[in-house]
């Protein structure tokens, strides 16, 4: 039976469990129950990464036109905040230039490391190299940054995701310019990197066809290797089907290919959640405005496809409202799969919608069947992009909001973050 909710449970913070203040030392002594909380400046604030600690706490990075962690110092700058499994704020940072300074992807390392990165239009950690860089820096568990790398070429680049392992990180993202004269495609290619803890660039590799193919979600293998997805034009993982397809990749962790897997419709098909899937397959979060695994319901549909270790196809669901819906972000947690998007319409139900674009939390069964669909938000414009699970089943969330979700709106987009309790 399908249980359908319209609205996540407005409860503020609730302390239930007692913690270390910081460090990721101690386990938590309880499992932490829901909330939800919305903060911002004057100015747009969205963000798009969320992890979770070793010890249970919750670590959002954003980018801010405001002064949330200090005063802001021109365009777009880096916020960086770490919570309490209550919602309790730890500590904050921010930081920036003159120029755009955008974090997308964040994840936190075994040994409790946060690593951040995403592109820069400035000098955020060396001179620019073109219109566009990418950046990742490490920050230990209280917030103090570690080392800050800035690498690109004289065309645009765009870190995008972040996947944090025990000694490391990797960064992934696009760029329209060569990053590794070796593996370079011609034209906007797919790329990952490989940083250790102290941050040397161990490899950088190209993902892509001699068509336009753009990198974004990445995961971390069991191998200690790499899922990486996106969209491409050409014949990466097979014939493309028309439009732009999805694609997901395996790297080794010596950065050579293992596996790349190619699906789409005669429409536009494309990826940008990853998350270790059943039996360390990999899962893939999307949109399609085609029929990818069951009748097109509008303008454009979220689809969730599982991959086996070996990028073998298991099962793949599609959903969605007629007007224009979004999956962004995908997670095994215990024995559900959940998603982050936002859909435009009545999703969960006749009169589910909120507002203008409401923000959702999609539950599957790890066949890929509907459990559960919670839409959420205001009147206004409301997205859950991010998305993190703890070892033992409980969820984080993170997104944005135009409206006065929990409490009055501070001006423009704020954020928001929250906690979904593990699904029996």
């Amino acid at each position: 039976m399908i249980s359908i909710k319209t609205a996540l449970a407005v409860v503020g913070v609730v302390a239930v469990a007692s913690v270390a203040c910081g460090g990721d030392s101690e386990p938590n002594a309880a499992a932490p129950q829901d909330w939800s909380i919305q903060s911002g400046s004057q100015m747009p604030d969205t963000t798009f990464g969320v992890s979770v600690t070793p010890n249970g706490d919750v670590v959002l990075t954003a980018a801010t036109e405001g002064s949330l962690a200090g005063e802001n110092q021109g365009q777009r700058d880096v916020y960086l905040a770490r919570f309490s499994p209550t919602g309790e704020l730890r500590w904050s940072w921010q930081d920036g230039g003159p120029k755009n300074d955008s974090p997308l992807g964040v994840s936190v390392a075994p040994d409790g490391s946060i690593y951040l990165g995403g592109f820069t239009e400035g000098d955020f950690a060396s001179p620019n190299q073109g219109s566009a860089d990418v950046w990742l820096a490490r920050f230990d568990a209280d917030g103090n940054e570690q080392w800050r790398r800035q690498f690109g070429g004289p065309a645009w680049d765009r870190g995008f995701d972040v996947a944090a392992f025990d000694g490391g990180a990797y960064i992934t993202g696009y760029s329209a310019g060569v990053l590794d004269p070796d593996t370079d495609l011609g034209g906007f290619d797919g790329f990952a990197a490989k940083f250790d803890a102290d941050g040397n660039r161990q490899w950088i590799r190209h993902i892509g066809t001699d068509a336009t193919d753009w990198g974004q979600g990445s995961a971390l293998a069991p191998d200690g290797g790499l899922y990486f997805t996106g969209y491409t034009e050409g014949d990466l993982g097979g014939t493309n089907a028309g439009d732009k397809d999805l694609f997901v990749v395996r790297l080794r962790p010596d950065g050579s290919l293992a596996w790349a897997t190619q699906l789409g419709t005669s429409a536009l098909d494309w990826t940008q959640g990853v998350g270790l899937g059943p039996d360390g397959g990999v899962l893939l979060a999307g949109s399609t405005e085609g029929t990818f695994a069951a009748d097109h319901a509008g303008e454009r549909d979220m689809i969730v496809v599982s991959l086996d270790a070996d990028g073998n196809e298991q099962w793949r669901w599609q959903g969605g409202t007629p007007g224009a819906d979004s999956a962004f972000e995908i997670r095994q947690a215990g024995g559900h799969i959940v998603l982050t998007g936002s859909v435009v319409g009545d999703f969960a139900g006749e009169g589910s919608s909120r507002g203008e674009r409401d923000a959702v939390l999609v539950w599957l069964d790890v066949d890929g069947n509907l459990i559960e669909i919670q839409q959420f938000g205001t009147g206004a414009v409301d997205d859950a992009t991010g998305l993190d699970a703890a070892a033992d089943g409980w969820v984080v969330w993170s997104g944005h909001t135009f409206g006065s979700f929990q409490g009055a709106n501070a001006g423009e987009a704020d954020l928001m973050l929250g906690l979904q309790a593990a699904r029996k």
